[in-house]
């Protein structure tokens, strides 16, 4: 190869380059948009993160809270069924004696209490001895509540610091619900 065929080779290598710069130019531009929502998207990743964290945490109290209810539950009916066997006892003897039959109890009603320092149990819903500004909900109306502070938390318009503050946030929207 000659001098002036390298140099020729050389020129066309800088056309080359220069036809591949603009080229290069234009499909940025095409480009740019999409990894521009890319890049967008990227970043917002730790926040969504962040917000599926959090409701993921409501979710885990929601199943200790149901639990909970259920094991307190079974054992209200087994009071309750021994309490009817007992009336009926009762009542034989009564109407034996000629007397007036008992009037059997209510079953008990067992639901959701949120104290104000946020403790969250299964109660009686009809306890007379109900603690003062303690809230008592049926455990659908629980169960309504949190689902409602999922959804603000994955939207990111409740974004809480800690985990002890979720039961609180339930007791807020709870005391909302009320009013």
């Amino acid at each position: 190869m000659t001098l002036q065929d390298m140099f020729n080779q050389r020129e066309r290598s800088l056309d080359n380059l220069l036809g591949e710069i603009r080229e290069l130019r234009v499909r940025t531009k095409e480009l740019l948009p999409s990894y521009t929502a890319s890049l967008i998207g990227l970043s917002q990743l730790p926040e969504e993160f962040e917000h599926q964290f959090w409701a993921s945490c409501v979710e885990a109290l929601l199943q200790t809270v149901k639990t909970d209810y259920q094991n307190l539950r079974a054992k209200a009916q087994k009071v309750d069924l021994l309490g009817k066997f007992m009336t009926l006892g009762i009542d034989i003897a009564l109407k034996a004696g000629g007397m007036q039959p008992v009037t059997p109890p209510s079953s008990p009603r067992i639901g959701i209490s949120i104290s104000p320092s946020g403790k969250i149990e299964p109660a009686l819903l009809d306890d007379p001895y109900k603690p003062p500004n303690v809230i008592l909900l049926t455990l659908e109306e629980f169960e309504a509540i949190a689902q409602r502070l999922k959804v603000e938390l994955l939207k990111g318009t409740i974004v809480p610091t800690s985990e002890d503050e979720i039961p609180k946030l339930i007791r807020d929207l709870a005391l909302k619900k009320k009013d």
